[in-house]
């Protein structure tokens, strides 16, 4: 049984860190209005991955821990829960927030330019995004390498 779970555990982790890793990528190319509409429009539409990767990641994760209990005892498998919830924060919070004022402020746009207010609101959640895959990131690392 702990194997199946785990084989579920990292598919979820696929789905949701896939999705993730390419929210930076995707927001990178718009140059125009249109475009950026189109981007985040996007981004709205692939937000189901990461939450039903990362709802099943956060169950599959938390049943391994039951079947194994010494996993709660160990620094590496805290922390990762502990960096799940940061990214959890991120992109359940933060982020769709960001999305929602980026896309307000276009439809008040006259023309193809981007407005300096829809930049400032940009950087801020491609901080946002830099800063979800990093700990994305980390968190594989700690449940590969299993440091501590």
């Amino acid at each position: 049984m702990y194997i199946y779970l785990l084989f579920i555990h990292i598919i979820a982790a696929v789905t949701a860190i896939g999705a993730i890793i390419c929210y930076p990528l995707i927001m990178s190319s718009a140059r125009t209005v249109g475009q950026a509409k189109f981007a985040l429009k996007l981004l709205e539409k692939t937000a189901i991955l990461p939450k039903f990767g990362g709802i099943l990641l956060l169950l599959t994760g938390l049943t391994l821990g039951f079947l194994e209990t010494t996993l709660f005892r160990e620094l590496w498998y805290v922390v990762s829960i502990a960096i799940f919830f940061v990214i959890l924060v991120i992109l359940a919070g933060l982020h769709p927030a960001g999305i929602k004022q980026q896309l307000t402020l276009l439809q008040q746009t006259q023309g193809d330019d981007l407005p300096d207010a829809y930049r400032l609101s940009r950087t801020r959640s491609a901080w946002l995004e830099g800063i979800a895959n990093f700990a994305a990131f980390l968190s594989i690392l700690l449940m590969v390498f299993k440091p501590f």
